[in-house]
């Protein structure tokens, strides 16, 4: 009787210590498989028709949010004022947010862009000068991410045209998105809608695919 408990006793550690690798494989593996889920590109039209007051968007929470205190805020990602952009970081806000540019261009350079250059030079936001109707006017701003756009004339008047570069931003706490901006006009061609289209990576590695 005793024997046979015996046997059968290592009989079931035997089972055990096989299962144990087992399921310790197949947890690897989803692991494995839920981080190489690929990110998925968002399309966002912000509209920043204000030319006194900023729209704070969030890559997390791909919208738009309402920031009381934007100088001390590490919710907001990008703040947009007509043409003007500011990021998280510098002179603008506490966060950690800067923008290097990739100089690859349109939806080619968009796909292209897989992951964030280790030789990237990322730019905080600061004072620049910018031409106003009156002149010229101090802003705080990313001036990396100003290239976006140039202005052309055209036979209604100047226009905004999108430079078409896609921008690496460094969000508030330091994770990564590519953004290209795609125009400056509504569907209704009102100016001050400023669609971009982005991918965000929220498990802070530098993959943008």
């Amino acid at each position: 009787m005793l024997l046979h408990l015996h046997k059968k006793n290592k009989e079931h550690m035997r089972k055990l210590f096989y299962l144990i690798p087992v399921a310790f494989a197949l947890l690897t593996s989803c692991s494995k498989e839920d981080s190489g889920k690929p990110i998925q590109s968002q399309t966002f039209e912000v509209n920043s028709t204000g030319s006194t007051t900023w729209k704070y968007f969030s890559c997390a929470k791909n919208d738009t949010i309402v920031v009381a205190d934007p100088l001390n805020s590490t919710e907001w990602d990008l703040a947009f004022q007509r043409y003007r952009i500011k990021t998280n970081g510098g002179k603008s806000g506490s966060g950690k947010g800067s923008v290097a540019n990739s100089y690859l261009k349109g939806q080619a350079g968009f796909d292209a862009l897989k992951v964030v250059p280790d030789t990237a030079t990322f730019t905080v936001d600061e004072s620049i000068s910018i031409a106003v109707q009156q002149g010229y006017a101090t802003y705080i701003v990313n001036p990396e991410i100003y290239t976006w756009f140039t202005i052309e004339l055209a036979p209604q008047g100047t226009q905004i045209v999108p430079s078409d570069f896609i921008y690496i931003v460094k969000t508030n706490d330091s994770k990564f998105a590519k953004v290209w901006i795609k125009s400056y006009y509504s569907a209704t061609n009102a100016s001050g809608h400023i669609t971009f289209q982005y991918k965000y990576q929220p498990d802070g590695s530098k993959i943008i695919e």
